[in-house]
């Protein structure tokens, strides 16, 4: 093994690793050290009369959390279109002001929560008390909201009496249906930097055990990567150049179908879903889009990968080459059908008026974390296709039923709750929810949608890559 040459291959991969780390923290860093949460409301079971201008309602609240960023409002409007405002005041037990807001009285929802944001985030502290008021400015009897109240906290236990709202400085009989909005701070932020530092520490002294053992003549997987990269790396190219070509070979319109076929297929489900059935997702056509890329692209790779040893089977039979190889490269030339793929989605966006945020770059360690989960998918079904040829067909029958267990065209909000946690182990839930949620809602995912992506990627490859090894001198003797 050439010395220079896997120096600068390890120098190269850690240099990458680091710049995505600091990428990942620039753009995470909000998410990573707060977690949003919204105060428990009570139950609406009565209303307050009209709050009319010259009457103040006011409760204390007690807060967990550490920022508050706005209030939701649970009122009336007896159907109608009410004039005049209604201004929000949150101080402090010792009366002094922390913030106000004004809105429209016409702006609010009927038997509904209408959400009031601040100006400015309050910074607090857990468990402090904040007092809420809120008075009216040109609201009469029969042109004012009114707003609900209930008895009990939304778990059923009872609070005491002088917790209740109060009008004009008497107590009602209940607290005010309202959610304070904010953020409660957790050090992920910090214990980001202690998993980061240990994997790189790990995958340091890992590959100096494999450099150890290369020196002495022995395989390893440093020496598995560095040998295709230099002395199978033309090959490798010309196979996944002949993978990404046979796919179009005789296609009048060539690559134009890469950006055809998910937009074709996003029409057609769009008409069905967002029409006959309402589906009522935001930002439908981007949410179904983003699902039918990354499960094209799932399902393409793993079809294509399972069949690589068999199809190759005259030339492994003729030439010695790393069998690893051939699921690798069918990998790949998906790989950049989908990253193809990408483009209508991105166009889609446009049409759709999708702001473009600084998440999008998130998709680089989604994307990472997908690739290496179908490649250790793609070895563990390409070794049991050689060993089994029904291998295909029942993959096309899992393939489907997985298809249907991953909330592409639905939303997840119709998976009854008993069964949330275990549909959320599916990994392309994982994968592809991490990608809506940069896209769609522009904020990174929760740090745990970061470890369930590495996980997931790398159990399968680990165990796929064992699988694999451990069988592959065997494969001949099935070609």
């Amino acid at each position: 093994m050439d010395v220079k040459g896997a120096k600068k291959v390890l120098v190269r991969a850690f240099a990458i690793y680091w710049a995505l780390v600091l990428l990942i923290y620039a753009v995470a860093y909000p998410q990573f050290r707060y977690a949003e949460v919204n105060s428990k409301s009570v139950t609406p079971s009565s209303v307050i009369d009209e709050i009319t201008d010259g009457e103040v309602v006011t409760q204390e609240f007690e807060i967990r959390m550490n920022r508050i960023r706005g209030v939701s409002l649970f009122a009336g409007t007896y159907d109608r279109v009410n004039t005049g405002s209604m201004r929000i005041v949150l101080s402090n037990r010792e009366g002094t002001v922390l913030a106000e807001e004004t809105r429209d009285a016409a702006s609010f929802k009927n038997n509904a929560y209408t959400y009031i944001g601040l100006k400015s985030p309050i910074i607090c502290s857990e468990m402090e008390s904040i007092v809420l008021s809120i008075t009216t400015d040109g609201c009469t009897p029969g042109n004012a909201l009114t707003v609900y109240s209930g008895v009990e906290w939304a778990e059923g236990t009872p609070v005491e009496n002088e917790r209740y709202a109060s009008l004009n400085g008497s107590y009602t009989i209940g607290r005010l249906c309202i959610d304070m909005v904010g953020d409660l701070e957790r050090p992920f932020y910090i214990l980001y930097w202690v998993i980061v530092t240990g994997v790189f520490l790990l995958a340091l002294l890992l590959c100096l055990y494999w450099w150890s053992k290369a020196k002495k003549g022995m395989n390893n997987p440093l020496v598995a990567v560095f040998t295709l990269m230099t002395r199978y790396g033309l090959l490798f190219r010309q196979l996944v150049s002949r993978d990404f070509k046979t796919k179009y070979k005789r296609s009048s319109l060539g690559l134009v179908w890469s950006f055809l076929n998910p937009l074709l297929t996003m029409a057609v489900q769009y008409v069905v879903f967002s029409t006959l059935f309402k589906s009522d997702i935001k930002n439908f056509p981007v949410y179904l889009l983003t699902g039918i890329v990354f499960f094209s692209f799932f399902s393409e790779a793993v079809t294509l990968g399972m069949t690589s040893i068999t199809s190759n089977a005259s030339l492994i039979k003729k030439v010695y080459v790393p069998k690893y190889i051939y699921p690798f490269t069918r990998v790949i030339s998906s790989l950049i059908n989908f990253l193809l793929a990408l483009v209508p989605l991105f166009l889609v966006m446009l049409v759709t008026a999708s702001p473009f945020h600084l998440s999008l770059v998130l998709l680089l360690f989604d994307i990472l974390c997908f690739v290496g989960f179908i490649i250790g998918i793609s070895l563990l079904l390409t070794t049991a296709m050689t060993f089994f040829q029904d291998t295909q067909f029942l993959w096309n029958v899992i393939s489907m039923i997985w298809m249907y267990l991953t909330p592409l065209f639905y939303p997840e909000s119709i998976i009854p709750r008993q069964i949330i946690g275990v549909y959320r182990l599916n990994p392309l839930y994982q994968f592809i929810t991490f990608a809506r949620i940069c896209i769609i809602d522009g904020i990174s995912p929760e740090p745990v949608m970061y470890l369930n992506c590495i996980l997931s990627a790398s159990l399968f490859l680990v165990l796929g890559v064992w699988v694999f090894r451990k069988y592959q001198d065997r494969f001949i003797l099935y070609l």
